[in-house]
């Protein structure tokens, strides 16, 4: 191996050094290796589709046009800092800079791991400062103004998001068979995710919290629902809520609905159908539903997110906690009139029929 200058092999020979002192020893052939040939063998491995497709898009457009011909031993933390930089002079949001780093540095860690690199050059590295968004949830006039202001076939998704605190994937993935309308809740078990530019309906959920988790769902909800599926779900259709061609919904069709209807009731530019699940755990828990339960119907798992760990639920407790919900979004406080009866028909053909 060679350098340009003698302080270079120095600096390099010192930093092997260091490396096999600490038991961080590389074969000599992956001196050899640059970034993009190791970030493309890297991201051969098995992983979550979303993280996989993440990690691909944020390799392909931000790390390996600046570090993909670069020597892997030979990038430095200076070096890594003015990427991020970089990033920055872009014009990307301080999220998005935070997300393409943590993609970088997987990709680096693993390296190491690995044996392929000696040391990480991810050490101290300043980040930008990515600002809390502060969440106003919605009242329940404009919850009711986004219902009647989105097209029929979506308005019922509004009180899956208010009522039962479904993230949108789960809510675009929502099927007749997670609903107990008689028990009074729902159980997360799909999603809807983009899958190479299409919108595919999942058997997993965004994290392990989230999936089986079960969750109010109130007596208004299962009014509008129910209502739905007379109205836009045919018989024999599983999944909820499908595009006017009858297809998965993909978000980004879903938002362009979503945006008049914001606009419609005066709801802020940065208002997502996310803020709907900060409006149910914040009417939640106004109600004096228990913290802990809250955290377990919105699939939290982290202490930031729920201010504690939480690893307990009562059984049927979602169930249950429709009443808090109940309270607030009672039917009586809208101008919506339950269908008639529900009663179940044999067959694999309707789950639910609205009684004549």
């Amino acid at each position: 191996m060679t350098f340009d200058k003698k302080a270079d092999a120095e600096a390099y020979e010192d930093k092997v050094k260091g490396a096999k002192a600490k038991g961080q020893v590389v074969r000599p052939r992956h001196l050899k290796t640059t970034y993009k040939q190791w970030s493309d063998e890297w991201l051969k491995m098995k992983r979550k589709k979303s993280t996989q497709d993440s990690y691909q898009r944020n390799t392909r457009n931000h790390i390996v046009p600046y570090f993909g011909g670069t020597l892997l031993h030979r990038i430095e933390p200076m070096d890594v800092q003015r990427w991020i930089w970089a990033l920055e002079v872009k014009g990307l949001a301080p999220r998005t800079v935070h997300l393409i780093y943590k993609t970088f540095r997987a990709c680096i860690n693993r390296a190491v791991k690995k044996r392929i690199l000696a040391v990480s050059p991810c050490v101290d590295v300043e980040l930008p400062e990515v600002q809390r968004r502060r969440v106003v949830p919605a009242t329940l006039e404009q919850v009711l103004g986004l219902y009647e202001n989105l097209p029929e076939h979506y308005r019922a998704i509004v009180f899956v998001g208010a009522l039962s605190g479904l993230r949108l994937g789960e809510a675009l993935g929502l099927c007749r068979d997670a609903i107990d309308f008689d028990g009074g809740f729902l159980t997360v078990k799909r999603q809807v995710i983009l899958e190479d530019y299409r919108a595919v309906l999942v058997d997993y959920t965004k994290t392990a919290a989230s999936f089986g988790r079960e969750t109010p769902f109130p007596d208004l909800a299962k009014a509008v629902t129910l209502r739905h599926i007379r109205e836009h779900v045919p018989a024999g259709r599983n999944l909820l809520f499908v595009s006017s061609r009858g297809n998965v919904i993909r978000r980004s069709v879903f938002y362009k609905a979503w945006n008049k209807a914001r606009k419609a009731v005066g709801l802020p530019d940065d208002f997502r159908f996310h803020d709907l699940r900060h409006t149910f755990v914040s009417t939640a828990l106004k109600e004096g539903a228990p913290l802990s339960e809250v955290s377990l119907w919105v699939g939290h798992a982290s202490q930031e997110e729920t201010e504690g760990t939480y690893k307990h639920q009562v059984a049927g407790s979602a169930s249950e906690g429709r009443r808090f919900l109940d309270n607030v979004f009672s039917i009586t406080k809208t101008h919506f009139v339950p269908p008639p009866p529900v009663v179940e028909v044999e067959g694999d053909q309707e789950d639910y029929k609205v009684a004549a």
